[in-house]
């Protein structure tokens, strides 16, 4: 297939045009209708979307809302995320480490994250860093598994094994019009994090938000490995980061049912990449310069009483430089410069021909570049398309849910061959059943196709890529119970319960293995996963002032590797992957001083496919205590919070041979007016 950018810039262009015409065309059909359903919250902000019940929902879904965040006291989108069923998340050490997240072993690739309902994606290395994400304005974290209830989204969103959905605050304004929010994070090994949120009311449709933050830690964090003979103590080296994130954001209504938004977003930092403390030696000299932008503009509105409308616009920018030093370099140092740019659209329809009954048509287009510095870089470009066609049907004790996605994929090379075009159909199936009247007991099951097609460094990674690569294929099944339901005097109390148990098999799974000469991509891999997943969450109050919330989770995962019954890591746990983790959270809120506990565990697990003692990484659990109180002094409020992370000074790793931090502290001060 022949194609330019022109040719698809073009498309784009046309594609805004529609999309900016059609307030004029289409909101005047309906004046009465408001599909956007607000919350009204604690810190007098409302989210654009209705929060799910996870008892509801025909497959796995797990919330977190600014309230649960706060009552947590957890301040780094990571934190709040490792508390979710399910979930490993990979931190490669140091302050400003990445972090990625794998549901249910499928790895981090077959993981969507979206930032307010819209994708963000990494076409170099399908890999997401969330540790990049600042909580601070984030209202509500949804992880959804397999196939979700809400069908009126975009194809991407289709496409993907499990969803991490970050959704943002939207203001909602005292008398005055305008909101101001300051914070002021220190924490141990010189860390500093002030950010600043304005907030601003323009008329009575418009608003207008901007927030920035800055973190500079030296990341010289103390830890300690055992040499056989004694215990050495020793400081992280090169972990320091340098990171500054700004955001813009307009709100506005547009008609009876229009609702516009356009979010403007962008980050700079430099980070050293700490390495891995081998023979007592941690020497590493590489760093790593981030520059990342995008703007994304949204439309939602209703046409007429059964059909809804929703359209998007993304572009963007991600540019990153790679500096080492080291004397297997000719040079004695290397420098790598990486591009990568994307354009996206996507609209979505839905129809609602009777209570109860959803119809939803999405199409997704998005055209991604790569430019590299390396050598023998092929500036490989993708042109793909997304076309999805779900169903929903929600009854009183029923609720089915079907959805079938096309993807198809082309691209081109300057250098070499390209990959030959990919095309597939991705089904899901999820139901949910209440069989009994009288108790909220439910039985849910489901299915879905997760489709996983290789990464630029996959195909075109100097030598090592392999353009014959065929994508991975996860399918999953998920069998699970749901309850939920008050208790007490005046039902102060309230527990909910999920238990699932799933099955996952991979497929043509991508791994790199030896050649004669060099390492090569192959599709050589299979992988089979079965295991459960267990959730509990309990709140009761005592009278009007006093709480306590308690929520747990525990999962277990048998993740092996099937690829070769002749092999040496036949039916072993594949890397990364602990049979069981988990975590539990206390919170207890109060006139005085709001505390909570946490603990997360992780069981023991391996480092490379052969399970043998020299690749085993030890279990670990680590324990926070935080404490905040709010007050005011005239129309300003003030909050005062207090961690300790770590407290036990557990020494572990996550990564082999990557410590984490000890024990260590953060003090946070949040003003607002």
């Amino acid at each position: 297939m022949q194609y330019s950018f022109w040719a698809f810039f073009k498309a784009v262009a046309l594609f805004a045009v529609a999309l900016s015409m059609l307030p004029a065309t289409l909101f005047a059909q309906n004046k009465k209708r408001d599909t956007v359903v607000v919350r009204h919250l604690e810190e007098s902000r409302i989210t654009s979307v209705a929060k799910p019940s996870p008892t509801l929902q025909s497959a796995p879904v797990q919330v977190m809302d600014r309230t649960a965040i706060e009552r947590l006291g957890v301040q780094e989108l990571h934190e709040a995320v490792k508390n979710l069923a399910g979930v490993n998340i990979r931190d490669y050490g140091g302050i400003g480490g990445i972090k990625t997240v794998s549901i249910r072993s499928l790895g981090a690739q077959h993981t969507a994250v979206s930032y307010d309902g819209i994708a963000v994606f990494d076409i170099q290395s399908g890999q997401v860093d969330i540790g990049r994400f600042s909580l601070d304005n984030v209202e509500m974290i949804t992880l959804s598994i397999g196939q979700s209830d809400e069908i009126f989204k975009s194809a991407r969103m289709f496409a993907s094994a499990g969803t991490l959905n970050i959704t943002s605050s939207v203001p909602v304004f005292e008398e005055c019009g305008t909101n101001v929010i300051a914070r002021m994070k220190v924490g141990s090994f010189g860390t500093y994090n002030p950010s600043l949120l304005l907030e601003q009311r323009l008329g009575s449709r418009w608003s207008i938000g901007a927030n920035a933050d800055w973190v500079t830690s030296k990341g010289d964090y103390p830890f300690i490995i055992d040499n056989g003979r004694e215990l050495e103590h020793l400081l992280r080296k090169n972990s320091d980061v340098n990171t500054l994130r700004a955001e813009i954001n307009l709100w506005g209504s547009i008609g009876a049912s229009g609702k516009f938004s356009l979010k403007a977003s962008g980050l700079s930092g430099e980070r050293g990449l700490p390495g891995s403390v081998v023979l007592y030696n941690q020497d590493a000299f590489e760093r790593l310069w981030d520059k990342n932008g995008f703007v994304q503009a949204s439309y939602n509105t209703a046409l007429g009483e059964k059909w809804d409308l929703k359209s998007v616009l993304k572009y963007n920018y991600a540019w990153s430089k790679y500096y080492d030093e080291s004397q297997r370099y000719p040079l004695g140092f290397v420098e790598d410069l990486y591009t990568q740019q994307e354009y996206y659209c996507s609209i979505a329809t839905r129809f609602k021909p009777a209570e109860g009954v959803e119809v939803t048509f999405a199409q997704d287009l998005f055209y991604n570049t790569l430019d590299a510095s390396i050598p023998e870089c092929p500036f490989p470009e993708r042109i793909n398309s997304l076309t999805t066609l779900a169903g929903k049907y929600q009854g009183s004790s029923v609720t089915i849910v079907a959805s079938l996605t096309n993807t198809y994929i082309t691209e081109k090379v300057q250098k070499g061959d390209p990959a030959p075009d990919r095309n597939n159909l991705s089904p899901a199936l999820s139901i949910s059943w209440k069989p009994f009247k009288a108790t909220n007991l439910r039985i849910r099951a489901s299915y879905k196709m997760g489709y996983r097609a290789p990464t630029f460094n996959d195909l075109y990674y100097l030598r090592v890529g392999n353009t014959n690569l065929r994508p991975e294929r996860a399918d999953q099944y998920n069998l699970g119970l749901t309850w939920s339901d008050t208790f007490g005097k005046e039902e102060s109390g309230w527990l909910s319960a999920t238990l699932d148990g799933y099955y996952n098999s991979v497929e043509d799974k991508i791994v790199a293995r030896p050649t004669l000469f060099i390492w090569k991509m192959m599709n050589i891999g299979k992988v089979q996963i079965a295991g459960a997943d267990l959730s509990v969450t309990s709140r009761v109050r005592f009278g009007s002032d006093h709480s306590i919330t308690l929520s747990t989770n525990a999962s277990y995962q048998y993740a092996v590797d099937i690829s070769d019954p002749e092999s040496k890591t036949w039916r072993h746990q594949i890397p990364y992957t602990p049979r069981i983790s988990g975590a539990a959270n206390l919170a207890w809120n109060n006139p005085w001083v709001n505390l909570s506990y946490i603990i997360s565990f992780v069981g023991e697990k391996y480092s490379l496919p052969l399970n043998v003692e020299r690749n085993l990484i030890k279990g670990y659990a680590e324990h926070t205590i935080s404490a905040y109180r709010d007050f005011n002094l005239r129309r300003v409020s003030f909050r005062l919070q207090g961690e300790i992370i770590n407290f036990t000074n557990k020494m572990y790793d996550i990564i082999q041979y990557y410590p984490m931090p000890g024990r260590n502290f953060r003090l946070t001060l949040k003003i607002k007016i």
